[in-house]
């Protein structure tokens, strides 16, 4: 039988170093490992705040910022996981690294967690070693982060400004399926930026600086004019955060729009600094449908889609990879199908790549699917072209 890996002591003193000076807030109801966790992470120079309950975390959380927090699952009351949603739809928590304590070690349980908005997982019995090192390693990923972004800051804001004034990008098109039939139905609007810079580092670029909706809607009013001519009268779906779709402009985008069109409400910010955003949504012109993106794996999750009540559900590529061989994973989505029956909203499953994972989400009652197995994101002269070589073949 093999040793156990020995941490090594350099390992040991960066974590030592990271700690140093660290605010540590866990939330714990067990007296025993309050002081567990307080001796070991104390022990490393980190100042270690205790208490028993969500509740009273949630109070001193109003005035007092922590660099990091560590929750117990099954907390009386209010539990840890409910707690994490809470957290997360605060400016101050929004981003802060959460560590999950729980006994139980399953698959589901840990992903109802990482929905809720954990950062990390940790199993009981808990090991100080294992926990001093994703502590620190938390720690460590978020001050690189915070000083990459004020490094690059006036660099990227200078380029961002550029494409803006350039409009230097070109709407593309990725086709929504009805599995049922195969059919197309409609598409999802996406961005490609002409230096091809990576659009999801370009629009996290674009909030930093302040232009998050100004290039939110610049792209979305090229992406509607080219929508009006996709092939079918199918409908469109777009990309919003909640700040953008608040815009007065946005109204005047969405006015333009020939095409029916399907909203993608991004998790870029909570939802709940916007209440009215039902209403908003509802008054816009067109009467557009509202659509949650990336559920199941976002800390939004199914608070938001009880809140909201979407016309469209949609599935992160997340629980969608591999479901012909995962149980868990058939489990959930069996699960999001009865709520949608509920609800009255379509389901709509992304990243669909395998044959494999098409079959089971069809077996599933899955109303919709988009993915490279169904078809790729294409400029609109090559999507036209292919509809009519299609029909000229059929």
């Amino acid at each position: 039988m093999h040793a156990p890996p020995v941490l090594p002591m350099a390992a040991i003193d960066r974590a030592h170093q990271v700690l140093v000076g660290r605010s540590i807030l866990v939330v714990d109801d067990d007296a025993v490992m309050g002081k567990l966790y307080s001796a070991g992470l104390g022990a490393r120079g980190a100042a270690v705040t205790v208490v028993n309950s969500s509740e009273a975390a949630l109070e001193l959380l109003v005035d007092t910022e922590f660099d990091l927090i560590i929750v117990d699952k099954s907390l009386p009351g209010l539990s840890g996981d409910e707690l994490v949603r809470a957290l997360r739809e605060t400016d101050q928590n929004a981003m802060r690294p959460i560590v999950m304590v729980s006994g139980h070690a399953d698959v589901a349980e840990r992903m109802v967690s990482y929905d809720a908005g954990v950062t990390d997982y940790v199993i009981k019995p808990v090991s100080m070693t294992e926990l001093m090192a994703k502590v620190s390693a938390l720690l460590r990923h978020g001050d690189a982060l915070r000083t990459s972004r004020v490094r690059a800051t006036r660099a990227e804001q200078e380029a961002m400004r550029g494409r803006l004034v350039e409009r230097a990008w070109q709407p593309h098109f990725q086709p929504i399926v009805r599995l049922a039939d195969l059919s197309v139905i409609g598409y999802e609007a996406l961005t490609r930026f002409a230096d091809g810079a990576n659009p999801e580092i370009c629009f996290d670029t674009a909030r930093r600086s302040g232009l998050g909706p100004e290039l939110e809607i610049a792209v979305l009013e090229d992406a509607l004019h080219a929508a009006a001519q996709l092939p079918g009268g199918a409908w469109v779906s777009v990309n919003a955060s909640p700040s953008t779709i608040m815009d007065p402009e946005f109204d005047r985008v969405i006015a333009t729009s020939t095409t029916r069109i399907v909203i993608e409400l991004l998790e870029t910010e909570p939802v709940g600094d916007h209440p009215d955003m039902l209403d908003r949504v509802a008054n816009l012109p067109g009467a557009p449908l509202l659509a949650c993106d990336d559920t199941g794996s976002g800390w939004a999750g199914l608070r938001q889609l009880v809140e909201l009540r979407p016309q469209v559900v949609k599935l992160d590529r997340a629980l969608v990879s591999g479901i012909d061989r995962d149980p868990t994973r058939r489990a959930l989505v069996s699960g999001l199908r009865h709520f949608t029956n509920e609800i009255g909203a379509l389901l709509l499953a992304e990243g669909i790549e395998t044959v494999g994972e098409l079959d089971t989400l069809i077996a599933l009652d899955v109303d919709l699917g988009q993915g490279y197995l169904l078809g790729a994101p294409m400029g609109l002269e090559e999507l036209q072209r292919r509809h009519a070589n299609a029909h000229v073949t059929s």
